[in-house]
């Protein structure tokens, strides 16, 4: 009577796993849901576990995605209080091991049928998390350029975009040609955007946004120094200045500049009687003026890079210096004050570092050494 009764009880057991896995799967009629419910009743112990189960096989992915790790504690959680403990190898990868962590009643069929579904869920969950995961990462894009270095690509929407020395592109691949065109920058580069009157073409930078439909513009807006640039070669561009909210047009041959420092400080400034100037010719932070080209050749000297030459006209020596740890990926320092302020014109494409700074010699009057892997200028 005993073993007969045992094996009453093992069979409604299987049963019911068997219409929980056909109630989870869509494919439970009616009856077998009466039936469902009819056998938990006579075994409340096993029915613990299956309302667990079907509580947390429809709890919505996107909940998990969110905040993965208090969904993690959350189902652990009710595991221990199940009589189980849900052991992790490391923060990466869970290890889906059941241990007892108390005497439970629970048949040791029970456990290892729960603990398979158990691990169905988690383990699902924590799949799509991480491909959630790995999509998002996916969906950003970032060139970028070392000192020394330049480079040239292509956007999804045809747009050409060149990336000077030490500069960063950011857009979302994901969106971009279709419902965006934005792209975030940092350093210096120069953009041939295919026009779209639909969908407008934006640079971001940390001073100002630069919005246009298509054309040809050279954007320069390196981190630490005194100046953003935007210089316009073709078409139009509109510019907003975000920290006082403007709006300023560009015409070709223009160029947007913006001391970065927010100061009443010349941006051309000379570096001659500097104070005595600034105060007797305040200038705005904010210029537009006309893009330089150099004497003879009649290159411009903002977008000369482009054609491999390092041209600067009227320029410190200091900002001179700046380009020239850029351009040639070498650490250069100037000792003196009056070095740095001295105004230089001149422009270099095929000579080494060494053959620059001689050249320099003819026009500014000084020393140089190298110590270590710096050169150091001085009077």
């Amino acid at each position: 009577m005993h073993d007969s009764l045992l094996l009453r009880m093992n069979a409604n057991k299987d049963r019911i796993w068997n219409l929980v896995a056909r109630k989870l799967a869509n494919e439970a009629s009616l009856s077998e849901l009466d039936e469902l419910d009819r056998l938990l009743k006579l075994d409340p112990e096993i029915a613990n576990a299956v309302y667990f189960v079907l509580e947390y096989w429809d709890l919505p992915i996107h909940d998990f995605n969110e905040d993965f790790e208090s969904s993690y504690q959350v189902l652990t959680e009710k595991l221990n209080q199940q009589g189980f403990s849900l052991q992790t190898t490391n923060n990466e990868e869970v290890d889906f091991r059941f241990v007892p962590v108390q005497k439970t009643k629970l048949k040791l069929k029970t456990i290892f049928l729960f603990s398979i579904l158990f691990f169905t869920i988690l383990g699902a969950t924590y799949y799509f998390y991480k491909l959630e995961t790995s999509k998002a990462k996916t969906m950003e894009s970032v060139i970028v350029t070392k000192n020394g270095s330049r480079s040239k690509i292509q956007l999804a929407d045809g747009s050409i975009v060149t990336l000077n020395s030490n500069s960063k592109l950011t857009y979302d691949n994901s969106k971009f040609g279709t419902k965006v065109r934005e792209v975030f920058l940092t350093g210096e580069a120069y953009f041939d955007v295919t026009k779209n009157p639909n969908l407008p073409f934006i640079v971001h930078t940390d001073n100002m946004d630069v919005k246009v439909l298509g054309t040809e513009f050279n954007v320069k807006c390196y981190p630490g120094e005194r100046t953003t640039e935007t210089s316009l070669i073709h078409g139009s561009v509109e510019v907003m200045i975000k920290d006082r909210q403007e709006k300023l047009k560009l015409a070709p041959n223009e160029k947007l500049v913006i001391n970065n420092n927010g100061s009443e400080e010349s941006i051309n400034s000379t570096g001659i009687d500097e104070l005595s100037n600034i105060q007797s010719n305040p200038v705005p932070i904010i210029e537009i003026t006309k893009l330089t080209l150099y004497p003879n050749t009649n290159d411009i000297v903002e977008t000369s890079w482009l054609d491999n030459k390092l041209t600067f006209k009227n320029e410190k020596f200091e900002t001179i210096v700046t380009k020239m740890h850029r351009w040639y990926n070498v650490n250069i320092v100037i000792k003196d004050r009056k070095l740095k302020n001295e105004l230089l014109t001149g422009t270099f494409e095929k000579e080494t570092v060494f053959q620059a700074i001689k050249a320099l010699q003819f026009t500014a009057a000084f020393n140089y050494k190298v110590i270590n892997d710096t050169i150091v200028i001085s009077k």
